[in-house]
């Protein structure tokens, strides 16, 4: 009888250390996709870091390209009022007798 209480202790001990186990690689198995996701969140988090300082670099880029652009726009309209109006309508008479076929 002591030694079936003893063997049924044994058993219930062997179970226990079993379910322990178990539960230990369960948890580690957690942890670890616990883990792996916050890494995948931290690189996500440094993508759009770096995606973001892209962004802003282009933006500044681009306004620098495009005050250029505008700088020049304005040169040009200013060679074109500084134009004398015989001049302009010596052009406009060119054009006109250029696409009408007159010579």
């Amino acid at each position: 009888m002591i030694y079936t209480s003893l063997s049924v202790l044994v058993e219930a001990e062997l179970n226990a250390m079993k379910r322990i186990e178990e539960a230990k690689n369960k948890a580690k198995m957690i942890i670890k996709e616990a883990e792996e996701k916050a890494k995948e969140i931290k690189d996500i988090n440094k993508i759009m870091q770096r995606v973001q300082k892209y962004v802003d670099e282009e933006e500044k880029r681009l306004r620098r390209e495009a005050e250029k652009i505008y700088e020049s726009y304005l040169r040009e309209i200013e060679e074109i009022k500084n134009i004398p109006l015989s001049k302009l309508n010596e052009i406009s008479d060119m054009i006109v007798k250029e696409v009408l076929g007159i010579e």
